[in-house]
């Protein structure tokens, strides 16, 4: 009995060692394990991958109907893709794993490296709730709450707080992630802290004399304000054009993309000086090219100062019509005072070319040109219109 026994255990002995060795394969992988495998065969409904294990890896069809039709289209065999152990145990023909796990596991990776990295990354707002908006990012969900957003001033609430959200929705924005927990499936970024981080090196980048583009997010009396890419900088008037600009208006609109010449960086004060006259071709030369000493030419008054007039005589070019060039006809008249008094006071002096307006059609004649110093003095012959 005995023996017949040990031949029945020596007989079961290539069967109990096959079952071990499945057994230690199991225990190789555990639910959860991530790994990198290697697809073997795509059917219509699911997909055999290679875990480096006895048994294949299936992929099930509710899988991969969570994949992006892209991706899933995209995918052929001997393809390299992560997957998540979902369960060791209960199918004869492999063991059960996602793709789609797999890849949202890539993501969560990513955003850790992103946390520690500070670097900036842009996402499109896909909806929004009550406490802020949410992004896609890969697989996963980002949530970006409402103070955490730069369009979302401060103390706004109701109706406005979901208008301003609304018309966040399909919009780009530059984002930071502030907090990574895949345990509770916790996604968070910040636009404010972006922004703060965009302007930091910003300054640090910028140095006098490059060239940038930007655009125009704002006009005002004394020039333009331009956006170079997470602050902005000002193109003061005197620097729109070489032409007088009487506003900026007049060469520029909000929202044009326009090159401008870096003037200064203020790094203590947060302030950046441009230029956008620097990089239009400079008229001085050829204009003063065409006039001579004795010259009499047609022009338009620009500006009234106390000392006298300025005329543009061609393509923004600006000569001085100082006051004692000035004939008594087209000087304003004395006040009273002034006359008692018998002489002219300053306010009688300030108005001495008050007849001539900004715009006024003018002839002048050339008195001199320096050409180092970029000046033109002139003399008033007429006033036309």
């Amino acid at each position: 009995m005995v023996r017949d026994g040990a031949q029945r255990a020596d007989s079961q002995k290539p069967g109990m060692a096959t079952l071990i060795e499945e057994d230690y394969d199991y225990t190789r992988l555990r639910r959860g394990e991530v790994l990198k495998a290697v697809i073997l065969a795509i059917g219509e409904n699911d997909m055999v991958v290679d875990l480096g294990t006895k048994r294949d890896g299936i992929v099930p069809p509710r899988d991969l109907e969570l994949l992006d039709d892209a991706y899933r289209a995209g995918l052929e065999v001997g393809d390299r893709v992560p997957v998540v152990v979902l369960k060791t145990w209960g199918r004869r023909d492999g063991i059960l794993v996602s793709v789609n796990k797999g890849l949202q596991q890539q993501d969560w990776l990513r955003a850790q490296e992103l946390l520690e990295s500070k670097e900036i990354l842009e996402a499109e707002v896909s909806r929004f709730n009550r406490g802020g908006v949410i992004v896609p990012f890969g697989r996963l969900r980002g949530f970006v709450p409402n103070s955490h957003l730069t369009s979302v001033p401060r103390g706004v609430r109701g109706k406005r707080l979901r208008e301003i959200k609304s018309g966040l929705v399909g919009q780009t924005l530059p984002l930071v992630v502030i907090e990574v927990n895949q345990r509770r499936q916790r996604l968070v970024l910040s636009e404010r802290i972006a922004a703060d981080r965009r302007r930091e090196q910003l300054l640090q980048e910028l140095t006098e004399g490059e060239v940038r583009t930007g655009i125009v997010r704002n006009l005002v009396d004394f020039g333009a304000f331009v956006d170079l890419g997470g602050m902005d900088g000002l193109i003061h008037i005197s620097e729109l054009d070489w032409k007088h600009v009487n506003h900026p208006r007049e060469v520029l609109s909000v929202g044009d993309e326009v090159e401008v010449y870096v003037l200064n960086v203020d790094r203590e004060r947060e302030r950046i000086g441009l230029s956008r006259k620097r990089l239009l071709p400079d008229p001085w030369h050829r204009v003063i090219g065409k006039l001579n000493e004795g010259d009499v030419v047609e022009g338009a008054v620009t500006g009234v100062a106390e000392f006298g007039v300025f005329v543009d005589v061609g393509e923004g070019v600006e000569g001085l019509v100082h006051n004692s060039e000035i004939p008594r006809q087209y000087k304003g008249k004395r006040s009273d005072t002034d006359q008692y008094k018998g002489k002219r006071s300053d306010a009688g002096r300030r108005e001495a070319s008050s007849d001539l307006k900004r715009g006024s059609a003018v002839t002048v004649r050339v008195l001199g040109i320096d050409e180092w110093q970029r000046r033109i003095a002139l003399r008033l012959e007429d006033v036309v219109g």
